[in-house]
């Protein structure tokens, strides 16, 4: 009889989508199981461009720095139309530069899909909760309606046959992974795995979602295109430029990347009868690229990668099933045009989504979590995510009219393109996990979600530069945070050493935050544990503020390190990186402050006044994590 095999959460897939919920288990003491029909990890090819908010995420997960030394930076993106004077050929229209001057940083990199997925598995060996298996593929999912309602069952019960190597000369891919059968003989071995979750991030043709009876609404595309990775000969002017190269018979995207490499997104046919992207041959990709860079020549150096796909636009009618026990994730319950390089940030920022509330949820808290809070917030997957892969499909179907024919509007319409793919609209609606402000009972009061970065509950947290107030020394606050499952509390405590009434707002707001009793205390000690950390950012002159005049939970002291000085920052002029201008920026009074409890995954869940301690407690209780 085949062993029962238990684990908290079971991911179909090791793409990146699963490879980005899996990552968020890093120490915990939550077992994860990662399978994967492929027989090693990805190779070449596919997605590859990385939008500001995914490097955010790889920065929270420590591998940002290993990510953005491979990645190649976008700087300019070159339009190019049909000559206006009637002739052959093609001519440059605009030239724009690749940049949201809300975003204060670089907007968008390129770095294929295989060495994304590499840094994010290099991230997981030395952690033993999560295993990784490759040749291992579903065949059976049963899911116990009757124990759903209980916490600590394990309601999900999947049979998995997996490849077994024989050979010993067959290496691990990982040190805790199954290993490559390419140089053995093997066998299929059957596993039955009990699980308290299961997620399907296995991709288009996902397994999981037609186990669970989702149907994705929407539809096929009209166009076939062809995809390239290659070292171009070519004597086109931009062929180092993000390009659209638009023609009477399509428009090419074409996308520089590292080693000398482009990448050309070519469009081969459109119509109502098409070919099945399987027949197309490489010598057609190519040859209707040259066809629209005509009279420039187009050869081929190299070739590391190409295919063809015709994409549906096609949203699942659910993104999570079973009482929040099961789920989709990325193009397992989305699925989009590549055009506008969201497939792969999507996948990832949807994981993100859920990573850290199945960790909030199965990582044992103190006090202990309402099992009701619970699932209330693991059903805030669906209602978050859902929305923004609707929005993503409409936008998508509108993108490339932007390039039909020239515009006078081209270049605000291009703008607020280029905001949307950096996810400056995205406010995920009023719940359990985002309050709305004082005064305000509806989402609709706050009006439509604006392209800015703005301090608005339910959206991302602008990205802001600040210093240290013990050294000076720059800090972008997404790299402080790390993806530990804390939240935060973040405190814009204005000009606290010219302004009495904040400086006693703040003594009042240290007080509540430290008492276990009355306050939050319960959810801030504790350390880098602790479920609550708190940070400062002041915006007075730094050498007038002391720090040991604060309350000690804007410093606190540990016996084995001393004080922690990584909490206080200053919105101040940094020696080389210049001045931040965080209240500027964020448009806070610096007469009045702020509070924002930030949530694990980087977005707004309140924003408060500073003396609003009331409002700090409601959040915390409407997430279960304070008795009612």
């Amino acid at each position: 009889m085949t062993e029962v095999k238990t684990v908290d959460v079971l991911i179909i897939g090791a793409g990146p989508a699963g490879l980005a919920l899996a990552n968020w288990f890093r120490n915990s003491s939550i077992k994860v199981l990662l399978v994967d029909k492929k027989p090693v990890p990805t190779r070449r090819g596919k997605a590859e461009g990385l939008k500001s908010t995914t490097n955010e995420i790889f920065n929270s997960y420590g591998i940002g720095p290993q990510i953005a030394a491979e990645s190649w930076r976008l700087e300019e993106i070159a339009i190019w139309g049909q000559k206006k004077d009637g002739g052959s050929g093609i001519e440059r229209e605009q030239l724009i530069q690749d940049k949201v001057e809300e975003l204060g940083k670089v907007r968008e990199t390129m770095l294929q899909q295989s060495r994304v997925e590499y840094h994010m598995q290099q991230n997981l060996l030395s952690h033993k909760n999560i295993t990784i298996q490759y040749n291992t593929q579903p065949v059976e999912v049963k899911i116990d309606e009757s124990s759903l309602h209980e916490d600590e069952a394990y309601p999900v019960e999947v049979r998995l046959v997996k490849t077994q190597v024989q050979s010993e000369a067959a290496s691990n891919i990982l040190a805790n992974s199954t290993p490559d059968t390419a140089n053995g003989d093997a066998e299929e071995v059957e596993e039955r795995i009990r699980a308290k979750y299961i997620v399907g991030c296995d991709g288009a043709h996902s397994w999981l979602r037609k186990q669970l009876q989702v149907q994705l609404e929407g539809d096929l595309t009209d166009s076939v295109f062809g995809v390239v990775d290659m070292i171009p000969k070519s004597n086109f002017p931009d062929i180092r430029r993000v390009c659209y190269l638009r023609a009477s018979t399509g428009t090419i995207l074409l996308v520089p990347r590292s080693n000398k490499e482009v990448r050309l997104y070519v469009p081969v046919e459109s119509g109502s009868s098409l070919s099945d992207p399987k027949d197309l041959t490489f010598d057609r990709i190519i040859s209707a690229a040259r066809k629209i860079i005509s009279p420039y020549t187009l050869e081929v150096g190299s070739v590391s990668w190409w295919s063809a796909y015709r994409v549906g636009q096609r949203v699942g009618s659910h993104f999570s099933r079973h009482n929040e026990k099961a789920f989709l994730v990325g193009d397992a319950v989305h699925t989009h045009s590549p055009k506008a390089g969201q497939g792969m940030n999507t996948s990832i920022q949807d994981a993100y989504n859920l990573g850290w509330k199945l960790r909030f949820v199965l990582q044992p808290t103190k006090p202990q979590l309402d099992p009701k809070a619970a699932r209330n917030l693991l059903a805030t997957y669906e209602s978050e995510r859902r929305p923004v892969a609707q929005d993503l499909i409409a936008f998508d179907r509108g993108y490339l009219k932007l390039f039909a024919a020239p515009s006078s509007e081209f270049d605000t319409e291009f703008l607020r393109a280029m905001k949307f793919t950096t996810g400056l609209s995205i406010r995920y609606p009023p719940s359990c996990a985002v309050q709305l402000p004082r005064g305000v009972e509806t989402a609709e009061q706050l009006g439509p979600s604006l392209l800015k970065a703005d301090l608005v509950p339910g959206k991302r947290l602008p990205d802001f530069q600040a210093v240290y107030q013990a050294d000076g020394i720059t800090c972008w606050i997404h790299k402080r945070l790390q993806a530990t499952g804390s939240f935060r509390v973040i405190v814009f405590a204005g000009d606290v050493a010219t302004h009495r009434h904040l400086s006693e707002n703040v003594q009042k707001l240290g007080k509540y935050l430290a008492n276990p009793e009355t306050g939050l205390g319960v959810l801030t000690a504790g350390g880098a544990a602790a479920p609550v950390e708190v940070l400062m950012v002041h915006s007075a002159d730094r050498e007038k503020v002391e720090p040991r005049d604060l309350p000690e939970v804007f410093r606190p002291w540990s016996d084995s390190e001393g004080y922690d000085y990584w909490r206080l920052l200053a919105d101040a002029e940094s020696v080389h990186e210049g001045h931040g201008r965080v209240y500027e920026r964020l448009e806070i009074d610096t007469e009045k402050g702020r509070a924002v409890v930030l949530r694990p995954d980087g977005y707004i869940g309140a924003v408060l006044g500073v003396d609003d301690i009331d409002g700090l407690g409601e959040y915390f209780r409407g997430l279960g994590m304070l008795p009612s």
